[in-house]
């Protein structure tokens, strides 16, 4: 049975990008605007907060009933829809937060935009190059082949 391929390009978190609100010099989001953002529920959002995968930024205790008390990051904004990508492929809570633990613990961040995430269905793997790809689940099922095709152009150039 082929499994199919889900990869989270750049491209794709720029068109994402674009939807966040645009207020000037904005650099904090209401709960309220990520669960627009990303399509969860304010259970989830508890949820994740509660098992560390997404942590706001700010909170105001102060915040009277009916006003946002929760503010987020733009990194956390894009963590949660990575979040979301990687629950709709089939992934279980537990594995998502090993994948976040895993970016963690090696300094990989998720809000440079030449970096890939990428899933077979069996793992997650972070591409920050052409040359480097990280099993962030630490299965070995399968070999993994990166072909960067602007070598192959390279050497097509240079042949012709």
């Amino acid at each position: 049975m082929a499994t199919t391929k889900r990869v989270i390009t750049p491209k794709e978190l720029a068109i994402r990008a674009e939807a966040l609100p645009k207020s000037p010099g904005k650099h904090l989001y209401t709960a309220p605007e990520l669960m627009q953002l990303t399509g969860m529920t304010r259970k989830q959002v508890t949820y994740w907060a509660r098992i560390g995968l997404l942590k706001p930024k700010l909170r105001n205790p102060k915040a009277l009933p009916g006003q946002p008390g929760l503010f987020y990051s733009a990194v956390e904004i894009i963590k949660a829809l990575i979040v979301c990508d990687l629950r709709r492929a089939g992934f279980t809570p537990r594995q998502v937060q090993q994948v976040a633990r895993n970016l963690e613990r090696q300094g990989m961040r998720l809000d440079e935009s030449k970096a890939y995430l990428l899933t077979d269905g069996y793992s997650v793997y972070y591409a920050s190059s052409d040359n480097e790809v990280i099993d962030l689940l630490k299965h070995h099922r399968q070999m993994l082949l990166l072909v960067p095709l602007r070598e192959q152009l390279e050497k097509l150039k240079k042949a012709a």
